[in-house]
């Protein structure tokens, strides 16, 4: 199994009860005994399943370093944990199939913290032969949808039992403690209104299971593998499906030899075999890994249709006929090949295997288009062209919001930041500061800024002053329609994966972000501050302090115009900074003073704060003074050369300074 915090990293277990973490440079190292601390006169456990929570890899989540182990033990009384059996007197049970919480140490994360161990549930059975064979989340739920953190059980069964439990069932459990509750089930299960059968049964009759996936996102449903009356079938799961008195009615394959794992495709170096199922089977002595397309499933009452193609046939040097395989995935969902007898793993394209050739069907060539055809087929792709283009254009600005992280939020330890996608209240992906190895300011796309560990490379006031004039100048640019103006940050972490933040975003008189100019400049640059004391302390300077108000006389003055003057008025004070007054009773002619004032609005409202000698608040001022003047412009309180006149008056006194 994959470690999600490090793509270079798997998990495996073995049936004594260990849990090891091997890497690419195949060293293991031993994270987990489930066999540790047991009195000597007990039976060894025998562990059968593992997986990880949704939000493993999530630092400041729920779940984070959290996984669970299934094993199987002799039928222990003393325990106090939630037991669920068939009440049958009939019945030995001999066996408990346990499931257990477990959380990595929180300062080393290749050593499983064993004070953490929880158990979850404890299923009694009769026979050593009912595992635990596989748990799982649904892959493709996040932390927003309905059914998120929900454990799926599957228990092995026989073909001879008719007791709900001992049938080869999937249960469905929340496995998170809930008050002197150690799991709890949910609303949604089928069986909760049939006496009959536990609540937390979502499949049975099933008999022998092997395996079950989601085949897409777009459907609950699962593909189960699994032998009935000793027949290998794929088969459809749908809600509250019984299969102990009537076989399954959507089976969408049934192999002539057992199956012994199957994957689902979702890597990228073999495109043909793009969201297929990967079969591994052993045919004559010999292990084949065949593909099949997924149809629509198959009545049981018809002859099975869906066949797979061979893709891959290994030989007996390269895989032993007695040796214990199954599929996993890389990082990028590659196909790897598990020999878990000799410990051996490998990737499917890199491996040394005779690959059976399909046989191609003849096709006769094309006849050749007229030119009247060809000229047609030109223009059609022309004009297919033009249309994306236009499309494109016009939603190119919300396409960038979109496809970019919206937002980031600092945790409380102050050392991830949360990455969050528009409308999200969950962060999609947490990062450490500390992997951080570039943190970029870009604006329009431009890199304005750059944080790494690098001389030369951190912060300072100066560079804040710097970043602030570049921000305050592209401001002055008049929005055209069709201009767009961004804001965004780009980290690049050490694995050298990059992500990127749009924190501002306008298109011509549109802004389509939620945050204002001057807040994000703000943001931004607190950001530098805070990232670059954290990756390049040294390069970085001491923060100088913002203005601070003494006076509730100096705060009253310190408040937005808007906030204690009307809109006529503030329209009247800018008329009177940009030197222009009107004539009353007599239209709308204007006249300009032959001298205009030396005040504006930015140097009337620093009168009433105290330590104005940074830069960086007069050129705060400036920005909201010009946000304002847009504001009055488009409300039709100033006319376009009033609206110019103020906002030269406001930009010689910067450029002054």
């Amino acid at each position: 199994m994959l470690n999600p915090s490090n793509n270079q990293q798997h998990f495996i277990i073995n049936k004594t009860g260990q849990m090891f973490l091997v890497d690419e440079m195949k060293n293991f190292s031993l994270v987990l005994d489930i066999n540790v601390n047991r009195p000597v006169a007990q039976s060894p456990l025998k562990l059968t399943a593992i997986t990880l929570h949704p939000n493993f890899s999530l630092r400041d989540q729920p779940g984070y370093g959290t996984f669970y182990t299934a094993h199987l033990e002799a039928l222990d009384k003393q325990s106090k944990t939630k037991r669920i059996q068939e009440n049958n007197d009939a019945l030995m049970l001999k066996f408990d199939a346990v499931i257990t919480e477990w959380q990595f140490n929180s300062i080393n994360y290749q050593k499983v913290n064993v004070k953490t161990k929880r158990e979850v549930i404890r299923i009694a059975v009769p026979s050593n032969n009912m595992t635990i064979e596989q748990m799982s989340f649904n892959p493709y739920t996040k932390s927003w949808n309905e059914g998120f953190g929900l454990l799926y059980v599957a228990l092995n069964g026989e073909v001879d039992r008719q007791e709900p439990l001992y049938s080869g069932v999937i249960l469905r459990i929340n496995p998170t403690k809930f008050g002197l509750r150690s799991f709890t089930v949910p609303n949604s299960n089928p069986y909760l209104k049939d006496i009959d059968i536990r609540d937390e049964i979502y499949l049975l009759g099933a008999q022998k299971i092997k395996q079950f996936v989601w085949p897409s996102k777009s459907s609950n449903n699962l593909l189960l593998s699994h032998q009935y009356l000793n027949k290998s079938l794929l088969s459809w799961v749908n809600m509250k499906s019984d299969w102990r008195k009537s076989p399954p009615k959507n089976v969408v394959y049934q192999a002539d030899v057992p199956i012994e794992d199957t994957l689902l495709y979702r890597g990228r170096y073999l495109p043909h075999l793009r969201n297929k199922l990967l079969i591994l089977t052993k045919v004559n002595q010999a292990w084949l890994v065949e593909s099949l397309h997924i149809k629509p499933s198959v009545s049981s009452v018809t002859s099975i249709e869906n066949k797979p193609d061979p893709e891959w046939q290994f030989g007996p040097q390269q895989l032993a006929n007695e040796s214990n395989v199954s599929f996993s995935q890389d990082f990028n969902g590659e196909v790897l090949v598990l020999d878990k007898t000799v410990g051996k793993i490998f990737q499917l394209p890199q491996a040394s295997v005779t690959m059976k050739k399909a046989i191609k069907a003849s096709v006769a060539p094309a006849e050749k288009p007229t030119s009247g055809v060809y000229v047609l087929f030109l223009v059609l792709i022309a004009l297919g062209f033009f249309i994306y283009f236009i499309k494109r254009n016009k939603t190119s600005a919300k396409a960038i919001v979109r496809t970019q992280f919206a937002q980031l939020e600092l945790s409380e330890s102050q050392h991830q930041i949360g990455l969050y996608h528009r409308h999200k209240n969950s962060p999609d992906i947490i990062i450490d500061i500390v992997d951080i190895a570039t943190c970029e300011v870009m604006l329009n796309e431009v890199s304005v800024c750059v944080i790494n560990q690098n001389a030369g490379h951190g912060f300072d006031n100066d560079k804040d002053q710097d970043l602030r004039s570049i921000f305050i100048k592209e401001k002055v640019d008049k929005m055209v329609d069709g201009k767009i103006r961004q804001i965004s940050l780009s980290f690049t972490d050490v694995r050298n994966k990059t992500y990127d933040i749009c924190l501002y975003m306008r298109k011509g008189s549109a802004r389509v972000t939620k945050k204002t100019y001057s807040v994000v400049i703000e943001d931004a640059i607190d950001w530098c501050w805070l990232i670059a004391s954290k990756i390049n302390p040294n390069e970085t300077a001491k923060r100088k302090e913002k203005p601070v108000i003494y006076s509730k006389q100096s705060l009253e003055a310190t408040k937005p115009v808007g906030e204690t003057t009307s809109l006529h008025e503030q329209a009247e004070m800018n008329r009177n900074a940009a030197g222009v007054t009107l004539k009353s009773n007599q239209g709308p002619n204007i006249t300009s003073a032959v001298t205009p004032p030396k005040a504006t609005v930015a140097e009337a409202s620093n009168e009433a704060i105290v330590s104005t000698k940074q830069q960086s608040s007069i050129d705060t001022e400036l920005v909201n003074a010009l946000e304002k003047l847009v504001d009055l412009k488009q409300q039709g309180f100033l006319t376009q050369e009033e609206f110019t006149k103020a906002k030269e008056n406001l930009l010689s006194s910067l450029f002054d300074k």
